[in-house]
């Protein structure tokens, strides 16, 4: 399949962009990916950081034709039942730009949004972080890790992170980081995981109040429920320079 073509369409169809999704999938690298997010901390390149929460959500992402949600009558805006997307999906990628380059992180869960993160990334150059790139995750990492037990993200630890030497970020980029972390199973809780090892329908997964603006799993996550150093392993075993958090 040559993808290159799917961006060139007004409308596309659900099982295309599947395809294309698991194609661009299956180019991806780890350590290309995990450098680029690291990457970007100490730089202005967001679209470094994009990529990775997408590759995460793949991890558990099941390949799948369109299905009706149970019961639902066929029209213009039925949702799949895996994934909430339409069957017939228009190609409007300007908010979606927008968001990869501006915001480092998933503003929406669309499949054109994993299509177009995914396909984008795997066009960058690959990158090696900086001694400042391991020194900021260091300090983000370390105030988690040593968030009292009720602290969310949403408040003091973000705003601890806001004042890191060298991290530039506005609120909405944080969030985003913070959420990447989410999907990557190194927030989560017991009862709310991340997207490692069990797929979770992101469109329409619970919140923590109705009012939350805040990603699953990361909305719930506590300053109890820790880092999950498994998970970061996965993720991150490959760098010496953050081997405090595989152990």
């Amino acid at each position: 399949m040559n993808t290159d073509k799917l961006l060139e369409k007004d409308i596309v169809s659900h099982d295309e962009l599947i395809e294309g999704i698991f194609v661009e999938y299956k180019k991806a690298d780890k350590i290309k990916y995990t450098s680029a997010f690291l990457s970007s901390l100490s730089s202005d390149h967001l679209s470094f950081r994009s990529g990775l929460p997408v590759f995460a959500i793949l991890q558990s992402f099941p390949k799948h034709k369109f299905k009706l949600v149970k019961n639902q009558k066929p029209s213009r805006i039925s949702p799949c039942d895996f994934c909430s997307s339409y069957e017939q999906i228009e190609l409007d990628t300007e908010l979606v730009e927008e968001s990869f380059e501006e915001i480092g992180g998933l503003t929406g869960f669309d499949l054109l949004d994993y299509f177009y993160y995914l396909k984008k990334t795997n066009e960058l150059k690959s990158i090696k972080p900086k001694k400042e790139d391991y020194k900021i995750f260091l300090e983000i990492l370390e105030i988690l890790e040593n968030a009292n037990n009720k602290d969310t993200v949403k408040k003091e630890l973000q705003k601890k992170i806001s004042k890191i030497k060298g991290f530039k970020s506005d609120s909405e980029q944080r969030q985003a980081l913070l959420e990447t972390l989410g999907y990557c199973s190194i927030l989560e809780t017991e009862e709310h995981k991340g997207l490692l090892n069990q797929y979770t329908n992101l469109a329409i997964a619970p919140t923590k109040t109705h009012s939350s603006d805040w990603n699953y799993p990361v909305d719930w996550w506590l300053g109890k429920d820790g880092i999950n150093k498994k998970a970061f392993k996965f993720w991150f075993g490959d760098y010496p320079e953050l081997e405090k958090y595989c152990i």
